[in-house]
Formats: structure tokens, sequence, C-alpha cells
């Protein structure tokens, strides 16, 4: 079967900063078979599709928890009906995303389906693409739906323009070897290492490594800018510097491009800074969609090696069934040990940043 000729695509892709590093090879291979490629989006997924050259246009959805229902968008689908799209596919098969491939108005309306579906979500779709396996990185999971529609191209991985005042913002903040650090999981505070843990690894990294320093992000969020502050007094050390405000994702972006590494949790960062090709070292509680998110290797997702680093605590509560933790402190991830997490930050730095 041969890949469709088409010309002008809409991607739904309603998801948040991890889901949205996850798809852009596939929008690139899409721009790349012929394409012009438009985005239906996040705010946050509008971010950062801006410095994807290949991406034409974001039509951008507000979502938020709990996120409307999707009958509260019917103006702008009204609005994108008018673009007659030759195809609307949605790799990511939630309600939400099939409800807006389904009423796009394109000729083509494809899904992937990931899960359970309402039958009034699915009602409107032409074709759908069976779930692919869940073993494979995500944004191998998305290229092989285009696989299965008849494209035979190679990963285009990723590429970004990133622009010069934001790179020259980094420049004005510091000049030495320094990590990206990010504490904080938006998700769940189960995904979140202790804050003292953090402080010891910080303090252990440091009695190898004087010379580096390490900035701080997180979402901007009360809670996170209060476990930033938190982890600031704890390690009272002005290499640490924290950024408690949220950054734009195009200062985002500049700031992990310019670091040695990134090091944190299961968040979107962690995706970014491997989709930016940095070096990264992760904490993960075990879960049942892990193998899918977690990175490995060379090349972001490839057999493990030196270039990511992920350290993965069993978990009861995904044995049991049942949450036991309590205060938001995953007992799983407390069990990681302050100097291991050293040493991998050790190993993930360039020869230059160890002097």
């Amino acid at each position: 079967m041969s890949f469709p000729k088409w010309k002008k695509v809409l991607v739904v892709d309603l998801g948040f900063l991890g889901d949205t590093v996850h798809s852009i090879p596939a929008l690139r291979a899409l721009a790349i078979s012929g394409a012009k490629v438009d985005v239906m989006t996040t705010p946050v997924g509008a971010e950062l599709l801006h410095l994807v050259p290949e991406v034409n246009r974001s039509w951008i959805i507000p979502l938020r928890k709990p996120s409307p229902p999707p009958w509260k968008n019917l103006g702008t689908i009204c609005s994108l009906r008018k673009e007659k799209y030759d195809a609307a596919v949605t790799f990511a098969g939630s309600d939400r995303n099939l409800f807006c491939t389904g009423w796009s108005g394109a000729r083509d309306r494809v899904a992937h389906l990931t899960g359970r579906n309402s039958w009034p979500a699915r009602w409107r779709l032409t074709r759908t693409v069976s779930l692919r396996d869940r073993t494979q990185p995500v944004f191998e999971q998305r290229l092989a739906v285009l696989r299965e529609l008849g494209w035979a191209g190679e990963n285009p991985g990723w590429a970004w323009k990133i622009q010069k005042e934001d790179v020259a913002w980094i420049h004005s903040k510091n000049a030495d070897p320094f990590l990206h650090l990010s504490i904080s999981a938006a998700s769940s505070p189960l995904n979140e290492w202790p804050l003292d843990d953090w402080a010891t690894a910080l303090r252990g990294l440091w009695q190898q490594a004087p010379r580096v320093k390490i900035f701080a992000t997180g979402a901007g969020s009360e809670r996170e800018n209060a476990r930033l502050h938190d982890l600031s007094a704890l390690v009272a050390d002005p290499r640490l510097q924290i950024l408690p405000e949220r950054l734009s994702i195009p200062k985002l972006v500049a700031l992990v491009q310019a670091g040695c590494a990134h090091v944190g949790l299961d968040s979107g960062v962690l995706h970014l800074a491997v989709a930016l090709g940095k070096p990264t070292v992760s904490l993960f509680r075990d879960s049942a969609g892990r193998p899918g998110w977690a990175p490995r290797g060379k090349n972001g997702w490839a057999p493990r090696g030196k270039n990511h680093q992920v350290r993965v605590s069993s978990c009861s509560c995904l044995e049991s069934g049942d949450i036991t933790c309590e205060g938001g402190r995953a007992r799983c991830l407390a069990q990681i040990p302050s100097a291991e997490v050293s040493r991998m930050i050790l190993r993930a730095l360039p020869a230059e940043a160890l002097g």
C-alpha cells in the first residue's frame, strides 16, 4: 500500500510537553512526504511547535484540569473545517482527540486507537489503526502509525530553530559548565524524589566536580516554586541557581540545549532533553506505561548506555494495585541512594566539566 498523497494535513495532538516532543518526528515525516502540516495542540504544545520548521500552523485548544468537554471547542472546529484538509490524523486515542479528528471536515480522518473509546468519539472516523507496540518508544509508536498507512521513510528525528536572543539570555547568566535540574513532576508528587536526597546528591556531585553549576527550573506553580525554594535553602550553595518563574518553552529549550546534561524525573522536560541530544539522568518509579516513555541509550530510545541513565525503582503500589504511600511521598523512590545518583550525574558530565 502506498502512502496517501496528502497535500494538507491536520494532526490532532492535544497533549502536553512530553506528548508533543514525541509527535515531532511523525510531524516532520508528514512534511517531508510533501504535506503542509497544521497541528491542533495545547498552548504549551504550540510554544514548542513554534520551534519546529516543518510545522505550518498551530490551532490552540486551552486545556486544564479538569479539562472542558469537547463540545466547548466547537468554535475552533468550525474554523478548521473551512480549511478543507485532505486528512486529519491523531496519534493519541483519547476521546477528545478522536472527536476533533472526526469532526475536522477532512476527507480522510484517521485515528490511532490507544485505549477504550466511546462510540460517539469514533463515529466520524474513516480509518482506525490498532494499538502499536507499547514497549516501543512513544515516538516510534507514532511513526509506526504512518507506516501502517504506507509511509516507508526513515525516522527524521527532531529539528529546532532556537532563537538567538534566547541563546544570548543563557550566555548572559552563566559561562561555566552547568546542569539543568528538574525536581518536580506535574503529573503526580508520587513521581518525585525527596528534596533532602536531592540536596545530598548535589553535595556529593560537587565533591568531585566543584566547577559545575546547576540551574533548577519548574512550571511556575505555587507548589513547584515552594519545592525549588526549599531545595535552595537545604543546599545553601550559590552554585545552585533556581529559576522559579515559568520559563517560556523557547527559553527552556535554549537552557537545556546549552547545559552539559539534564537531571530529573519522569516529566516532559526529560523527553525534551533527549530530543535535544543531551545526556540525561532520570529517576522513575515503575508504572504500566513506563517502557514507552523512559529514555534509553544513544539516539534517545535505543539500548541503554552512557547517554541516558535511568534508575527505576520497583513500586509496591503497581504490584498490589493499591496506593499505600502517604503525604505525597513515594516510598519506592525514597529508597534510591543519594550517592548512587551523584555517581550517575558524574558519569553524564563531559571531561571538561570535571576539572
